[in-house]
């Protein structure tokens, strides 16, 4: 399969330095109207998140915040990032009993919490959204259940990876 990267939306991996910009700035407003108080570490863990554009491990972003902050616990990072999921700065996944993290979908036309899927490069972390939902095309009469959630993700390798 050929990717055309026009057609897609990468996530952050393309946004301007003044999407960038105004992603942090939001993000660091939805902490703060959540009753957060802003810290250097928590911009540095948003920051990482909106400059890598792609799904990643807690440990990747304690390991980097650790060069600057030795002292910092893992518990600290784990429990900072949860927080960015509860206010919806962040998503996740989980990939072979692993759980992933990236920087919220924002899209123009959808608030943050818009529905959506994405294909996720097993290597190296890329996410491309997908415009179509899989429940869209489900036949089982569904009408006598409360459908609360679904998750649907595909994995694989980006056309890059698959290179390798």
């Amino acid at each position: 399969m050929n990717v055309n990267k026009e057609n897609i939306n990468f996530e952050t991996e393309y946004l301007t330095d003044e999407q960038k910009k105004q992603t942090l700035n939001d993000g660091l407003a939805r902490l703060k109207a959540a009753g957060f108080k802003m810290t250097k570490k928590r911009q540095e863990i948003l920051e990482i998140f909106i400059e890598e554009g792609k799904y990643l491990r807690a440990k990747e972003i304690h390991d980097r915040l650790t060069n600057k902050y030795p002292s910092m616990s893992y518990n600290t990072t784990y429990r900072n990032i949860y927080d960015f999921i509860k206010v919806g700065i962040l998503e996740s996944t989980e990939y072979n009993q692993e759980q992933l993290f990236k920087i919220n979908c924002m899209d123009q036309e959808h608030d943050s919490n818009h529905h959506h899927h994405h294909f996720i490069c097993r290597l190296c972390g890329l996410s491309i959204p997908l415009k179509a939902c899989p429940m869209d095309h489900i036949d089982t009469d569904l009408s006598d259940v409360l459908i609360e959630s679904h998750r649907f993700e595909v994995f694989g390798l980006c056309a890059t990876c698959k290179l390798k």
